[in-house]
């Protein structure tokens, strides 16, 4: 008999552990569903938070390359512009150039006519000159020596 009533403690108090532990098992089980559903609700706002951050990026995408388009068919047209300048300038120097380079040419044959006579006249008047000082003082010297 004494078998007997271990066996109906030891149900009992496994009964009583097997409620306890289905307890404990609720509790446990509720606070991992708000668990899941706490996880499962910012899951769902971290992908809309993506998505609107998304939809954003694809926007200032969007905009920045309608602007880059712009600027580029702006650069286009100024580099088009640029490029005419210059075409524009070679022509305005080339007709410079070809009114220039007569007179350059005209002035250095006129440079090659006159500068040989005149540095031939100027020798020429130095050497005179030379002469008519060394004659003055001679005369000059002879004067005082006949005083």
């Amino acid at each position: 008999m004494e078998f007997d009533v271990i066996l109906k403690v030891a149900g009992i108090v496994l009964l009583v552990a097997l409620t306890f532990l289905v307890i404990y098992l609720i509790f446990y089980f509720n606070s991992l569903n708000k668990m899941i559903k706490s996880m499962t609700e910012n899951i769902f706002q971290l992908s809309r938070s993506i998505q609107d951050t998304l939809a954003d990026v694809s926007k200032d995408i969007d905009s920045l390359k309608e602007k880059l388009e712009v600027s580029l068919s702006n650069l286009d047209s100024t580099s088009v512009q640029i490029k005419k300048s210059f075409e524009n300038i070679d022509q305005k120097v080339d007709a410079l150039e070809s009114i220039y380079k007569p007179f350059v040419e005209l002035s250095e044959y006129v440079y090659q006519r006159v500068a040989p006579p005149l540095q031939t006249t100027s020798r020429i008047i130095s050497g005179i000159s030379k002469g008519v000082n060394v004659f003055v003082d001679i005369l000059s010297r002879k004067n005082r020596g006949a005083q």
